[in-house]
């Protein structure tokens, strides 16, 4: 069966972005020998990546190419009537968990829960993440959305392993116990 995957970069004191939606601060972290970080080997893992509204706009703002076009985009917003401008991109229709169930029901790869805060808090609500793979970037920044934003419902992990590598980033990977 599918699992649901948290892959992400988070800063030391706990935010996945500054306040306005930033990562500037994961951006300027240096990587002279353009280290992937296991990415290309978990992007082989997925076939569905699942997201909310402002990181999809984010990824819009990035002026690149639609990094997921392999997989079938599933965009969690309010906004019922939204028309995607992304190929293979669907709006979640009625409630969210539901919608993953089914989604998780189907054949085929897992899926990335790619983010933001407010839907991954929700995500561990429901008890849906099965594995996370957080990436622990060295630099602090004071302020931003937290990884996981309140409320958040108590959850047990176990470790299944840790990485480090010579940027200064370090993997911490999870699965659900």
């Amino acid at each position: 069966m599918k699992k649901v995957k948290l892959y992400i970069a988070i800063s030391l004191d706990g935010y996945i972005a500054r306040k306005d939606g930033s990562i500037d601060w994961l951006e300027a972290l240096p990587n002279p020998n353009k280290i992937d970080y296991g990415y290309m080997d978990f992007y082989e893992s997925i076939d569905t990546v699942i997201m909310g509204r402002k990181t999809y706009d984010q990824i819009l703002g990035f002026d690149v190419p639609w990094p997921y076009e392999k997989c079938t985009t599933y965009l969690a917003t309010r906004e019922s009537d939204y028309t995607p401008p992304t190929p293979q991109t669907k709006v979640i229709q009625g409630e969210i968990g539901a919608a993953t169930r089914s989604i998780l029901q189907e054949g085929g790869k897992d899926i990335w829960l790619v983010g933001g805060g407010q839907l991954v808090a929700y995500y561990l609500n429901e008890g849906l993440i099965d594995e996370m793979m957080l990436f622990i970037i060295p630099t602090i920044i004071g302020e931003g959305i937290p990884l996981f934003p309140s409320p958040v419902n108590e959850s047990s992990f176990k470790l299944h392993k840790t990485e480090h590598y010579e940027t200064g980033a370090a993997l911490l990977h999870y699965t659900k116990a």
